[in-house]
Formats: structure tokens, C-alpha cells, sequence
């Protein structure tokens, strides 16, 4: 064999291993957006969860907030009354209102508490995105790298992969920590709660007082005539900022 033989030999066997990293490279990459878009689809499944585990505390909210009113409402009336101070529905009514308001707090507390856990969920559902976007980029390079057997390309593949590593990193590592964190507060929350609704007044008492105060169901016909019409005009304005926004699209 001649040296320019040799020398040709050498080369192809240098193109046919930079080939084979070039190709060890584009499956790591792959892998690499295979994570991330799993861990996108996770974090956004935990995402919607939370808010609807949200939702349910804020219509908790609401509802022990318009019990309370009514209670309040009731108060007043008897407080207009004679000898209001020794009514016997007095003690009862005091209970309800103590009960509903503390009802009412933890619910909001436990409403609030899930914000911090749905920024969270979305931030990282962010991150693993950008991660996949910058590893996505880099196997292009990569595949260009293929083509036209450019070394060059290939290292700039590995640095722009290197990036959506650090990326995948720096997310798994803020995101794990603040999840567990705003996690373990909302379910705190929740809990106590829970405690709240299952040691309070059983709703037949509820039910059975209510009606002894408000025959016929008069009062709480008000407060829920009164809050359909406050509802109205926010859903109304609603309704009318749908078409602008599908025009401005």
C-alpha cells in the first residue's frame, strides 16, 4: 500500500468515526427533547389539577361567604327587634355567624395558597419548553453537520446542546423545590379546612335553623337575586370583549 493510499484510507476511517459521534450526538439530543416534552405534558397535567382543586376552594369561599351574610343580615334584623339581647335564636345565630366566618377564612387561605403552586407548575412547564426549544436547534445543527460532514457544526451542536442541559437542570432543580414547597402548603390548607367542615354544624342544623329564621326561604331569595344582577353586567362585559379579541386576532 503507497502513502497516498494510506493517507486516503485514514481519511475515510476519520470520516467514518466523526460520522458515528455525529450520530451518537443526534440520538442523545432526541432523548433529550423526548424528556423535556414529557416533562412539559407532566408539568401542565399537575398545572390544570391545581387549578381545578383551586376552583373548588374558591367556590367553597364564596359559598361560606354568602352563608355569612346571611347570617349577618339576620342579626341585623333581630338586633331592630325588643328585647333583641335575650332572643334565644341569638346564642344559635352568633354560633352559624362564628362557624361561617372562620369557614370563610380558611377556604380563602386555602384559595390563595394554590396560586404560588400554579405559578409553579407553569414556570417549569416554561423551562422544560425552552429546554426542548434549545435542544430541538441544536439537533438541527447536528443533522446539518451529517450532511455536509462539517466538524464545526457538530461542536457547535454539542455547545448549543450543553445549553438545553443546563436548562433541563436549572428547571428540575427550582422547580422540584418550589413544588414540594407550595405543595405541602396547599394541602396544609386544604386540611385544615376539611377539619373545619367536618366539626362544624351538620347541614340538617343549618338547614333547620335557616328555616326557622327565614320562613319560606325570603331572605336568601334576596341574596340570590342580588347576586345574579351584580354577576350580570361582569358577564355581560365578558360576552363583549370576546368579539373584539377575536377581531384583533
Amino acid at each position: 500500500m503507497g502513502a497516498h493510499e494510506a493517507l486516503e484510507h485514514a481519511e475515510h476511517a476519520g470520516h467514518a468515526h466523526g460520522s458515528k459521534q455525529m450520530g451518537v450526538t443526534m440520538a442523545v439530543l432526541a432523548v433529550l427533547i423526548a424528556f423535556c416534552a414529557a416533562m412539559v405534558g407532566s408539568q401542565r397535567q399537575e398545572l390544570m389539577t391545581t387549578l381545578l382543586d383551586q376552583s373548588w376552594a374558591h367556590s367553597s369561599w364564596v359559598a361560606a361567604s354568602v352563608r355569612s351574610s346571611m347570617i349577618a343580615s339576620d342579626l341585623q334584623k333581630l338586633h331592630g327587634q325588643p328585647g333583641a339581647a335575650t332572643n334565644p335564636t341569638v346564642p344559635q345565630l352568633l354560633r352559624l355567624d362564628s362557624d361561617y366566618t372562620t369557614e370563610a377564612k380558611l377556604a380563602k387561605e386555602w384559595d390563595d395558597a394554590c396560586d404560588p403552586l400554579v405559578d409553579a407548575h407553569y414556570d417549569a412547564a416554561e423551562g422544560y419548553e425552552h429546554a426542548q426549544l434549545i435542544a430541538e436547534v441544536a439537533l438541527i445543527i447536528a443533522s446539518i453537520g451529517i450532511l455536509l460532514n462539517n466538524r464545526m457544526a457538530w461542536l457547535l451542536s454539542l455547545a448549543v446542546g450543553a445549553i438545553s442541559v443546563v436548562f433541563i437542570g436549572y428547571t428540575f432543580i427550582s422547580a422540584r423545590s418550589a413544588v414540594a414547597e407550595d405543595h405541602h402548603k396547599v394541602e396544609h390548607a386544604e386540611k385544615a379546612y376539611e377539619e373545619h367542615t367536618e366539626n362544624d354544624l351538620d347541614s340538617k342544623g343549618r338547614d333547620q335553623l335557616l328555616n326557622d329564621l327565614d320562613p319560606g326561604g325570603k331572605i336568601r331569595a334576596t341574596f340570590a337575586t342580588e347576586t345574579k344582577h351584580a354577576e350580570a353586567p361582569a358577564k355581560e362585559k365578558h360576552e363583549e370583549s370576546k368579539p373584539q379579541e377575536k377581531e384583533e386576532e
